[in-house]
């Protein structure tokens, strides 16, 4: 076998090395996901502001930068006896529609008010108090 031969036969011998190694990779990390609990949209979860009973609802994302600071405003509530009832739209894409939900975090009282976008603790405990 000539040397160009051995060298190309070396490099697709490489690539396909690299490409299964990544394919498992990818289906071993997949399976760690598959193993968490998920996450369904009225679910009670461990955060002390979550409650399956709550008469308003929270919509929002795990990965939605804003919810993040969302929930750090509900976790200074959540002492006061503020509570919200989990829709996770991450993992319950029907929510979207269902709900008319135009963007994440929003919050959604019984009668149907809403309250959309990021709220300080200043603006969102009135406008929970005004919803209990």
């Amino acid at each position: 076998m000539s040397k160009d031969k051995r060298w190309i036969l070396g490099l697709v011998i490489l690539v396909l090395a690299i490409g299964a190694l990544s394919y498992f990779g990818f289906k071993k990390s997949d399976s760690k996901k598959e193993t968490s609990a998920p996450q369904v949209s009225g679910e009670s979860t461990s955060e002390p502001y979550f409650d399956e009973n709550a008469t308003t609802m929270y919509f929002y994302s795990d990965y939605c930068s804003w919810c993040i600071k969302e929930k750090e405003v509900l976790a200074k509530l959540a002492p006061e006896g503020y509570r919200v009832k989990s829709m996770n739209v991450g993992k319950d894409q029907s929510l979207w529609e269902t709900y008319s939900i135009k963007g994440t975090p929003t919050f959604v009282a019984k009668n149907g008010d809403r309250l959309e976008g990021f709220n300080a603790e200043d603006k969102l405990k009135p406008w929970l108090d005004q919803h209990k």
